[in-house]
């Protein structure tokens, strides 16, 4: 997978790339998530929702993405 500077936008097609890996990830820990990717400034560039993901985790996803975009950290380290 393509490795992205903090800096730099993405580009629809990553996004996509990243989608699809998400979901791979997904399906191979046989688990229904809503995937969000966002761009350098935290705005929402893509989303997924997979078929039986949980409608109320649509805004946790998106939120998440923006925090650790905004925190440039994953979300699992901000509670560190």
């Amino acid at each position: 997978m393509q490795t992205i500077a903090l800096t730099d936008n993405i580009s629809s097609h990553t996004s996509e790339a990243m989608l699809s890996a998400a979901e791979s990830k997904a399906n191979e820990l046989s688990v229904k998530m809503n995937i969000a990717i966002v761009d350098v400034g935290g705005n929402l560039k893509a989303f997924h929702r997979m078929d039986g993901a949980w409608l109320g985790s649509i805004d946790i996803a998106c939120r998440k993405a923006r925090t650790a975009r905004l925190f440039d950290m994953p979300t699992s380290a901000i509670g560190e």
